[in-house]
């Protein structure tokens, strides 16, 4: 077993026995109904964020220990935290049925960031949704090693969604049988030529001459310009030099190499072009979404309510639509009808208005479908079509 695979298996045992200890507590004092644990990213169906870590809720008398007006709260509350500080944890409650566990230690908190992300990377490879996820991006570019973890398919999907977000039209092979060459690299949509043939090997070795040496072989049957040879590990100097040397050379392709260090380069600069446009709100689109050409639900307005205690709107512009996901543009409301204080009343979407404090400046919502009704969840928020007429809302706590 690796070292990697030895580090997430600790991690693991480690919230099974903050579990179990967690449930010896509960269950000896009568309190272990109705309750139970949730992983964070799993429950939301959402990327991993920093420091969560497990989820516990509980609608039953669990509920009274955490109840500041219950006679139980503080005797109980102070045998809870207690016992969590003890194993090197904490917790924060959510609402008043769920709460964050998670480690003091912030250096245990990136570990596992690091183990649940790679856990949502292998959740988003079985629909291939690498594409907009800039955690997964981010992964790779602080951590080439974990390239080794994937399998070699998943390499290639990755590499594909890599080209894709440089701005690439690509042509990804059926991962066997394909001639040599996996991904086929063309400069747009409208410039059907080839510009670069790619060949992917997930190796943990180094890359010997030879398979540079047979790729620049093939490159030159299909006259192809260029060639790039994409590898999780290194390459011998061999083949280094082999690959320099067909850039002086006019009868042959050029035959470019890129290793695990340079995949991560690639990662991190996309994963910091995502975030631009995603968090920030950045005008230019990257390039993968230059040529989306637009579907029935591109311009739809959509709505989501949301708050605890109190109701806010978060009206939004379908601005892209994909077989999963769509991307939506918060947009702004215009107050329709007010209790005379502005705190309760009903509103409809105006584009021409600022968004609210909530909102970002895109968001990434998966597609669902309950009982024939479409709705898009994305940032803990679900969002179904609107149907024109005002919403309501109250701000009051």
């Amino acid at each position: 077993m690796t070292d990697a695979l030895l580090r997430d298996h600790a991690l693991t045992s480690e919230l099974e026995t903050i579990k179990k200890a967690i449930v010896s507590w509960a269950t000896k004092h009568g309190l272990w109904y109705d309750a139970g644990f949730k992983i964070p990213f799993e429950h939301r169906n959402e990327a991993p964020r920093e420091g969560e870590v497990l989820y516990m809720h509980f609608d039953g008398p669990l509920h009274s220990v955490f109840n500041p007006e219950s006679d139980w709260a503080d005797k109980l509350e102070d045998e809870f935290r207690t016992m969590l500080e003890g194993m090197g944890f904490w917790y924060e409650l959510e609402d008043h049925v769920t709460m964050n566990i998670t480690p003091h230690d912030e250096a245990k908190q990136q570990d596992f960031l690091r183990l649940q992300r790679w856990q949502w990377i292998q959740k988003l490879s079985e629909r291939r949704l690498y594409d907009f996820h800039s955690e997964v991006f981010e992964h790779f570019a602080t951590d080439q090693s974990a390239l080794q973890n994937l399998h070699w398919r998943q390499f290639e999907e990755l590499l594909d969604s890599v080209f894709r977000n440089q701005g690439f039209r690509t042509e990804l092979g059926p991962g066997s049988d394909d001639g040599g060459i996996d991904i086929r690299l063309y400069q747009s949509e409208s410039i059907p030529e080839i510009v670069t043939l790619v060949q992917a090997k997930k190796y943990k070795g180094p890359i010997k001459l030879e398979p540079v040496a047979a790729l620049a072989g093939i490159a030159q049957m299909e006259r192809a310009q260029r060639a790039l040879f994409v590898t999780s590990s290194r390459y011998q100097p061999k083949a280094r030099n082999f690959a320099l040397n067909t850039h002086d050379r006019l009868d042959m392709p050029h035959v470019d190499i890129a290793d695990g260090s340079r995949v991560g380069e690639w990662c991190a600069s996309i994963s910091k072009q995502l975030n631009d446009y995603f968090l920030s709100g950045e005008a230019h689109p990257p390039p993968i979404l230059h040529s989306r050409p637009q579907t029935e639900l591109t311009g739809k307005i959509v709505v989501a309510s949301h708050g605890y205690n109190t109701t806010w709107n978060t009206f939004a512009v379908i601005e892209a639509d994909y077989p999963y996901e769509v991307i939506l543009r918060p947009i702004g409301s215009k107050v329709v009808a007010h209790d005379g204080y502005g705190q309760r009343g009903t509103e409809v979407a105006d584009v021409t208005r600022p968004t609210g404090r909530f909102n970002r400046g895109r968001i990434l919502a998966f597609k669902n479908d309950a009982n024939g009704r479409p709705y898009y969840w994305g940032d803990r928020k679900l969002f179904t079509l609107w149907d024109g007429k005002p919403r309501h809302f109250d701000y009051c706590d």
